[in-house]
């Protein structure tokens, strides 16, 4: 589905992280020369948009241009950029296993602090909305056992057929038994998961009544 209204198109285009922080950091948002500096930088996405549809600015009815500093006013990111910076080649902080494999490896979802987890941009899968979204998926599974997160998928398919596509079928039913003894993760289980792989899953919603006494909230 779209909010747009018939016949009207959205299309975000960025650039690479290349972009040189220093020139923007010397301007002030919303003086004359920060909005003429935006309009020279977006041309090269402006050329790049016009390879496949030539005349796109004539056919724009509103534009907004997201600058380093917009990111880092409105979404607060550090000098408004995406995700981690570390050298290449040199694993992450908290990078666990895939520090091991990958040549240049996000952080898994796992900090320092036990049940303290993480998702977003900043940790794998990695940049970009739907790697971002991924985070949020492993996130929620490793903090719930993969039944729950299978039936979520199921309910969320059948909202709208649009989102049809979300129910794991008989796949879901090959990978639950390959993670089914990790979930949720060792520092997050309850009594109910002490003894790994097979044991029943546990409803965390707030309808059910014992909810206290699974997530060990026992009044004293």
């Amino acid at each position: 589905k779209t909010l747009c209204p018939p016949g009207k198109h959205v299309i975000h285009v960025y650039s690479s992280g290349g972009e040189p922080y220093e020139p923007w950091e010397k301007l002030t948002p919303g003086s004359e020369e920060y909005e003429a500096y935006k309009k020279k930088r977006v041309e090269v996405l402006f050329c790049a948009v016009e390879n496949a549809i030539p005349d796109v600015r004539d056919r724009i009815e509103f534009s907004i241009i997201g600058s380093p500093l917009a990111h880092e006013a409105f979404l607060r990111r550090d000098r408004g950029t995406y995700g981690m910076a570390w050298a290449a080649g040199s694993s992450a902080p908290q990078s666990g296993i895939l520090g091991s494999v990958l040549p240049f490896p996000f952080p898994n979802l796992k900090t320092p602090i036990d049940g303290l987890l993480r998702c977003g941009d900043s940790c794998f899968p990695g940049i970009g909305t739907p790697s971002a979204a991924a985070s949020g998926a492993i996130a929620a599974n490793t903090m719930t056992h993969v039944d729950n997160h299978l039936k979520l998928l199921t309910e969320a398919s059948k909202k709208d057929p649009l989102y049809k596509f979300l129910d794991a079928g008989i796949m879901g039913q090959v990978y639950k038994p390959l993670v089914q003894g990790f979930t949720p993760s060792p520092e997050l289980r309850v009594d109910q998961f002490v003894s790994g792989a097979g044991v029943s899953p546990v409803d965390y919603t707030a309808t059910d009544p014992n909810i206290s006494e699974r997530i060990d909230l026992k009044q004293e």
